[in-house]
């Protein structure tokens, strides 16, 4: 059992096969000047791992607690730190080679490789991310300065640098080309990618040229790394990220043709990371999960790695990631991946169901689930942000029954108890074509775009604020409360209503005249951070069975800066007995 002076970590004292990695118990570190202790509760497993495991490479110290990749909660912080307090949500990269050890409970190191995680991702998602997407992006970004309209060729593009590569170029408006296997063409297109060549069957020399810019994950010679060279128009610019050493004859060769050879090796990096967040947050940026291992299975997070048939990133799980965790995992396994085994782990079995189209129990919710796969056999959950309040979890995601469609805009809240999901509503409205402010109804449009310092500190405060914004503007009408509550520069999300505090008060004030007999009756309220959701009970008509809304409220320096809802209508009867409240 782990005490308060020690922890479980991943060790291992001499290099082989993934038998020599053991659980072993490990002083719990204290954090240093300018350092954070961080509580670990997801890290990615990369190549370097495996590699670093099997022979001396990068680090050489013995025992060895590998791993770079980190999502967390700070515990702790040391003397000057300011940019974090204890519990807040972080990830990032432990500065690379030379801070590895987050295949561990707890891990120390310098506050600025860090940044909050996006609300919007579990520890999971954040976990894989750090070491592959700065990768990626100091390679794309800060290196060869990838701009729109260039042409961009990424090797191994179904895999956990090349995935995030391809979702970073297509953020920068490039023409993306990658290389995959056959069976991973419509993962790859999926993330973007404008064209896809199976490098099994297609040389790529003869159907590509004028390529500015290749980043290569594969070429460990010189012959391999010519065919990309002969691909890259005169003034391109290779990119390789694998750590092999290059003749000064080729590299003269290589110039020659005029031609920018660029190796790069990752590092930790502050400002990646929060460029790297605020791709997330959009929803420009996202890792895909092949598999996750407890951290008391890392051998066999290696033993699947080193196979090389992984679709993007190996996650090590490290404690419990909480109700919002689960949530997200549910929902992910059931419409994504169409695994209803989750529902026996995670659902009571007095389970309540609020949807109306299906009815109570665990056994409904299979049925419900596989009635709509089989009808939508492509249907995407997209999450794009989650708070947790108490025994309350809301996910706030776009759900897409059919590709190339707008989808639905999804707000789930679930009721935990003893660890499982009680009950369940949520409040679905269709994304229409066009919206009166031009914004979609999911991207995060006020900055700074992840979750401003200081704001998470707030909670309760951010909770009193947006309480009384909705007692005196939507239950009572009173169109004064925008000047008093609303940020000059408000986002709107709601599709019928523009942007700016006189948007807002023209629509709603136009609402409030074609109803004055309207009823709001807010249900509950789930805070986190700067980010406040109300659920509530709208009547336009008394008389009516009315709507089910969810306000999303975003809050910074006491104002609200941006906001989204959806709203369905409560239906004349349901699967179930219980109301949608």
């Amino acid at each position: 059992m782990t005490t308060a002076e020690t922890m479980r970590a991943i060790s291992q004292d001499t290099h082989g096969t993934p038998d020599v990695l053991q659980e072993t118990l490990l002083p719990k570190p204290a954090p240093g000047v300018s350092e954070i202790l961080v509580a670990v509760h997801a890290a990615g497993v990369n190549p370097t791992d495996w590699w670093n495991r099997a022979q001396s490479m990068s680090v050489t110290q013995m025992p060895l607690v590998l791993g770079w990749d980190v999502s967390g909660v700070v515990e702790a912080v040391g003397l000057g730190v300011t940019l974090f307090k204890p519990g807040d949500e972080v990830f990032g990269m432990l500065p690379y080679p030379g801070g590895v050890g987050a295949h561990a409970e707890y891990v120390t190191a310098p506050a600025r490789v860090f940044t909050h995680k996006p609300a919007g991702i579990d520890h999971v998602q954040a976990g894989a991310l750090p070491l592959a997407a700065l990768t990626a992006y100091q390679a794309l970004v800060d290196t060869a300065g990838v701009r729109a309209g260039q042409r961009v060729l990424i090797h191994a593009a179904a895999g956990g640098v090349g995935h995030l590569a391809v979702q970073i170029a297509k953020a920068r408006g490039a023409y993306v080309i990658g290389t995959a296997s056959a069976a991973k063409h419509d993962f790859v297109r999926s993330l973007g990618a404008d064209e896809v060549i199976d490098y099994h069957s297609v040389d790529f020399t003869e159907v590509l040229s004028d390529i500015d810019v290749v980043l290569d994950s594969i070429s460990r010679d010189s012959a391999a790394r010519a065919r990309s060279v002969a691909v890259l128009r005169p003034g391109g610019t290779l990119v390789s990220i694998l750590p092999v050493p290059i003749d000064p004859a080729e590299l003269t060769a290589i110039a020659e043709r005029g031609i920018r050879y660029e190796p790069l090796l990752v590092e930790a990096d502050h400002g990646g990371m929060q460029a790297i967040a605020a791709l997330v947050e959009t929803g420009a940026l996202r890792a895909h999960i092949e598999a996750t291992f407890p951290l008391a299975e890392a051998a066999k997070a290696h033993a699947l790695g080193e196979t090389g048939r992984t679709t993007g990133k190996i996650v090590l799980t490290v404690r419990d990631g909480g109700n919002a965790q689960l949530a997200q995992q549910l929902m992910q396994d059931l419409f994504t991946r169409g695994d209803t085994a989750i529902v026996d782990r995670l659902l009571r079995p007095d389970y309540i169901q609020h949807n109306p189209l299906a009815p109570d129990g665990p056994d409904a919710l299979k049925y419900f689930v596989a009635t709509t796969r089989q009808q939508f056999p492509q249907v995407a959950f997209e999450p794009r942000r989650v708070i947790s309040d108490g025994d309350l979890v809301l996910l706030h995601s776009r759900n897409v029954l059919v590709p190339g469609t707008p989808g639905v805009a999804a707000f789930d809240i679930f009721r935990f108890q003893d660890g499982k999901i009680a009950e369940h509503w949520d409040v679905l409205q269709e994304v229409p074509a066009t919206t009166a402010s031009g914004n979609d109804m999911f991207a995060t449009l006020s900055e700074p775009r992840s979750e401003a310092f200081g704001q998470r500190w707030f909670t309760a405060y951010h909770k009193k604020l947006v309480t009384a914004f909705v007692d005196e503007l939507l239950v009572g009408k009173d169109l004064a409360a925008i000047d008093t509550y609303v940020d000059t520069e408000y986002r709107e999300h709601n599709p019928n209503i523009a942007d700016g505090a006189a948007g807002l008060k023209a629509g709603l004030g136009s609402y409030f005249e074609q109803f004055p007999q309207l009823s709001v009756t807010p249900k509950r309220v789930i805070a986190q951070g700067d980010l406040v959701a109300v659920h509530s009970h709208y009547i336009d008509t008394p008389g009516e069975r009315g709507r089910a809304v969810l306000d999303l409220f975003r809050v910074r320096d006491a104002k609200i800066v941006e906001h989204w809802n959806a709203e369905q209508e409560v239906p004349e009867t349901a699967a179930n007995d219980n109301t949608m409240f």
